[in-house]
């Protein structure tokens, strides 16, 4: 996989859609950039960040509504959560109080020793991570080669500390974020991490004794992260379930789409000179793209 891929935004299928659009927009600063109708006939919604308009590329996130998709079974294999990298520490305080200040409960925080993570869900219960990752040259390696992770607990008080007195009563979401990673659950670990080895990401942390495996391209700390953690020998996606319908991952050269399209033959769906729509193992669509 070229160093220079991106991942996102996720396509979320979604059954009540102003519910999820009230979220997005008050609770997490989004607003509507796009709106149309795909070809089955639903509406579709592009969601970014205000006062984007004239720098509008791509959506941060895709909410597709169909009032008849159904709740997903408890093992279901699709998203564990979708992660919003912000620009840095500084966002990521300024993150924390605007979504504090709108009365939303988190779910938790992290110190993963590579990032600073929080997390929270949607009304329809998508998960959501926001994190701001730590400097490289903090990253440290294992005698195998692998980037340490871990899941500490996050100094909260420190990282509001960023922020001085009148930056903390003038807080928003920060305009500078973008999809970090997609983070998967599946139904088969040893059988996906393959799959996506096949796509072209390498193992940066190997978690699999306990149920997990990161992966990504150009040394990152993971742009896909798989794990078993509920969905073990579970159910596998299904495309009318309410949840992920798919996701992006954009690469910078057409050449590459060509040779996934053979590499993985048995997983593609759809074709074109541009673009290449895959299902993984468990019947998640991911999109790669060329810019």
């Amino acid at each position: 996989m070229p160093a220079g891929m991106a991942v996102g935004p996720p396509t979320l299928k979604v059954k009540d859609l102003q519910k999820q659009l009230y979220f997005y927009e008050n609770h997490l600063g989004l607003q509507v950039n796009h709106q149309y109708q795909t070809e089955d006939g639903l509406e579709c919604v592009d969601l970014g960040f205000k006062g984007k308009f004239k720098d509008y590329k791509e959506p941060l996130l895709v909410l597709k509504h169909d009032p008849n998709a159904k709740q997903t079974a408890p093992n279901f294999a699709g998203l564990f959560h979708f992660a919003i990298l912000v620009p840095d520490r500084k966002s990521l305080a300024s993150a924390y109080l605007a979504i504090e200040n709108s009365d939303l409960h988190f779910d938790g925080f992290a110190d993963h020793l590579v990032s600073e993570s929080l997390y929270l869900h949607d009304p329809e219960h998508n998960g959501i991570e926001i994190y701001s990752d730590k400097p490289r040259n903090k990253w440290k390696i294992d005698a195998d080669g692998h980037i340490v992770m871990g899941a500490l607990q996050l100094d909260l008080d420190s990282i509001l500390s960023e922020l001085n007195e009148d930056e903390r009563k003038n807080t928003m979401f920060p305009n500078g974020a973008r999809i970090g990673h997609m983070h998967l659950r599946v139904t088969n670990l040893e059988r996906s991490v393959r799959f996506y080895q096949k796509l072209g990401l390498g193992i940066t942390t190997d978690w699999s004794a306990m149920g997990a495996s990161f992966l990504s391209a150009g040394g990152y700390h993971h742009h896909i992260a798989l794990n078993t953690w509920h969905s073990l020998a579970g159910k596998a996606h299904v495309k009318g379930d309410i949840g992920l319908d798919v996701f992006d991952i954009t690469v910078p050269n057409k050449s590459f789409i060509e040779t996934l399209t053979r590499e993985l033959e048995d997983h593609v769906q759809k074709t074109n000179q541009n673009e290449l729509l895959l299902s993984d193992p468990d019947g998640i669509p991911i999109l790669i793209k060329s810019y």
